[in-house]
């Protein structure tokens, strides 16, 4: 079998292939699979595109999936084309409205244990730019469940402008507004004014969950804040913030 190792923020995978010519990846597990996998497994049924399927484990206890082939995107050096930033805002309004039907109450997550609030519904958590799958210029797929658990709609589409925009560098704000409107449109029923004010709510979001995983010891999170991402990130959240007039004023003009 011919193994690939592939890095990433939390550890890294392994694309391997079989002698029969199947790549599958292998990634390490923690507390938060079983709850991930029935995720998964919910998506499958439900017929959603663009998920990798589960094959089990491996000989080392490692989660098997599918590959999705295509390309990751570097968040710091590139940017999706109009046309991979709409699929993906309606790819995860397709993902959000299949996983309304899927109810699994209180379950561990990557987050911890937390139950599902009437309201919520199982967020991706991580749909970032580096988390894509682009094949020909165009959204082909989500990967990276690990981090899934309970929240609101909102939240996940906040985050994946937050790279996929981008919200996250300093580009000007008659060039990123036109693209939020683009991810507003394509996922419906919210308005890019909207969405701005809730990239600002899930930035905070995202520091309360960093502090909370350093304290739980999670070895994805630490790894996060000795590589120097959080610090990075904060600095991004900082200039955002200093940028966000601008933005709102060219999304009212």
């Amino acid at each position: 079998m011919e193994s690939e190792y592939l890095p990433g923020g939390s550890g890294g995978v392994w694309r391997r292939q079989s002698a029969a010519g199947e790549t599958r990846v292998h990634r390490p597990t923690g507390p938060w699979t079983p709850a991930v996998h029935e995720l998964l497994e919910f998506l499958a049924e439900a017929e959603l595109d663009g998920i990798p399927r589960l094959h089990g484990f491996d000989a080392e206890g490692d989660e098997v999936l599918d590959f999705l082939p295509g390309e990751t995107l570097d968040p710091d050096a590139e940017t999706a084309s109009d046309e991979a930033l709409s699929g993906a805002a309606a790819w995860l309004r397709r993902y959000h409205d299949a996983v309304r039907g899927f109810r699994p109450g209180t379950l561990e997550w990557r987050q911890g244990v937390q139950p599902l609030g009437p309201d919520q519904i199982i967020c991706h958590n991580d749909p970032g730019l580096y988390n894509w799958v682009v094949a020909d210029g165009e959204f082909a797929g989500m990967i990276d469940w690990d981090r899934a658990g309970p929240g609101f709609p909102i939240e996940d589409l906040a985050f994946l402008c937050w790279t996929g925009v981008p919200l996250n560098r300093d580009f000007p704000a008659n060039e990123v507004a036109p693209r939020l409107a683009l991810a507003a449109e394509a996922y419906g029923h919210v308005s890019p004014a909207e969405l701005l004010d809730a990239v600002s709510e899930r930035m905070a979001l995202i520091s309360h969950r960093w502090s909370e995983g350093i304290r739980r010891g999670d070895p994805g999170t630490l790894a996060l804040r000795d590589s120097g991402v959080m610090e990075r990130h904060h600095e991004r959240v900082r200039d955002f913030e200093a940028r966000r007039a601008g933005i709102r004023a060219a999304l009212d003009r």
